[in-house]
């Protein structure tokens, strides 16, 4: 049994209930807080109700203390910053819990913590908690911000949760609504599902409620077929989630950037099978679905608003997911799959090809691009594209005049340098010399 009244939140927020007390205020503790006690998760922010105070006067009252200011509109907060994180405020004209909490979206959200150190479960969060369950509270409220149903699929693949079957029923009456949603809080549910630790959970809530259609790139993954003899666990949809799911082991240690970079990789890595898979000779194969689904990725990422930053990436690890399947691995072949990569690198690629090769479950995991990152290894070009060794300057110190032919030059010798034709600078001019008979002025 939790002892609310000595929780240690009680002193974090000691310098705020004091001046609340000061001036006789009712207010609680609310929101996913007390789920992530319950859960004895980290809290990443704490969330405080004032009850009939309007939120000018709670800023006046915390005006000298550190903070981010009063943000939004329909419902404005303070936001407060101590060494621990945030701590946000908002108001409620509500003294009666049962009423203030028809508003929080899900159950596991609606608990309320009071002063006295009394935890107030009306909607049977705690149950839902207990059981891995993402039930609504209100289905009229639940409504008023659509948003909510993104946030199921990102619930579920932080938590592990599934989503009550009336909850789907309700979601999927909002998927009109999709396209009113704000970009940038449909981005923020998409980052925080690529950061989570059950992505594939989150994947199958989305696909649940109703609103695949929202995202037309992936609604042909779910029956697109596979050949069972490599692909076991299914059609390309199932597929998918297995690989977002072995993804968050293959970028365990990589930071939040990168970690996106890979799951939205994973994610659209198949976008092309539908388009390109046949039967032929009496097996299932997708010819050119790597290349075949950039453009999809391309337009999945605008969908959900993803930052320019990663979009060239996961288009790179898209494309070249394929790559060592029919190639010949040597210097060469690894040297140019690292400039293509390029504005990515063969780490995230080998990741990416590890979580492809998790993602036929019963099968065991294949790392289908472990030699071509040994070899990487040691031509060090794992985190980057070769750099050019031939430089203008040395183009120029040739005789060849300021001119597109000098970017003609270089091309040509980076794309030898590349095919192993020289491996230091000298051998760089003299393979220009060599082959255009180019020689410095006299």
């Amino acid at each position: 049994m939790m002892d609310w009244q000595n929780h240690p939140i009680w002193s974090r927020l000691a310098p705020i209930s004091a001046r609340f007390a000061h001036n006789g205020w009712e207010w609680r503790i609310v929101g996913g807080v007390l789920r992530s006690i319950v859960m004895n998760q980290p809290i990443d922010e704490i969330d405080i109700e004032v009850v009939g105070v309007p939120i000018a006067h709670v800023a006046a009252v915390l005006g000298d203390m550190q903070r981010h200011g009063v943000v939004g509109t329909d419902k404005p907060i303070i936001r407060l910053h101590d060494s621990d994180g945030w701590i946000d405020i908002s108001t409620t004209m509500h003294h009666d819990i049962v009423e203030s909490t028809r508003y929080r979206d899900l159950t596991i959200n609606a608990l309320v913590l009071t002063p006295d150190g009394v935890l107030h479960d009306v909607h049977g969060g705690l149950d839902d908690i207990s059981h891995g369950r993402l039930r609504h509270v209100d289905e009229a409220h639940f409504g008023d911000d659509p948003v909510r149903v993104l946030r199921l699929m990102r619930l579920a693949a932080q938590l592990n949760f599934t989503v009550h079957p009336e909850t789907a029923l309700v979601a999927r009456r909002l998927l009109s609504h999709a396209p009113d949603l704000t970009p940038d809080r449909v981005w923020n549910e998409w980052r925080r599902w690529a950061l989570s630790d059950h992505p594939r959970q989150g994947l199958c809530a989305l696909h649940q409620c109703g609103w695949l259609p929202a995202y037309p790139m992936l609604v042909p993954l779910v029956s697109c077929p596979q050949d069972p003899v490599y692909h076991p666990e299914g059609d390309v949809w199932t597929h998918t989630g297995y690989v977002c799911q072995h993804a968050v082991v293959t970028g365990a240690d990589l930071d939040e950037e990168r970690r996106i970079t890979l799951l939205l990789s994973a994610l659209c890595h198949d976008l092309g099978k539908p388009y390109t898979t046949r039967v032929s000779a009496g097996r299932i194969v997708s010819p050119g679905h790597a290349a075949e689904g950039v453009s999809y990725a391309e337009a999945f990422l605008v969908v959900i608003n993803a930052p320019e930053r990663f979009v060239e990436p996961v288009k790179a690890l898209v494309r070249e997911h394929m790559a060592v399947f029919g190639a010949q691995i040597s210097p060469r072949m690894v040297r140019r799959l690292a400039a293509r990569l390029h504005p990515t690198d063969i780490d995230l690629w080998s990741r990416l090809t590890h979580a492809d090769g998790g993602g036929s479950p019963p099968l065991p995991v294949r790392h289908h691009g472990a030699e071509v990152m040994h070899l990487a290894q040691q031509l060090q070009v794992v985190v980057d594209k070769p750099v050019a060794l031939v430089r203008g300057a040395d183009v120029l110190a040739l005789g060849v005049p300021p001119s597109k032919r000098v970017g003609e030059l270089l091309h040509a010798a980076y794309e030898a340098q590349l095919d192993g034709e020289f491996v230091d600078v000298a051998g760089g001019v003299a393979w220009l010399q060599r082959v255009y008979g180019i020689h410095p002025p006299t």
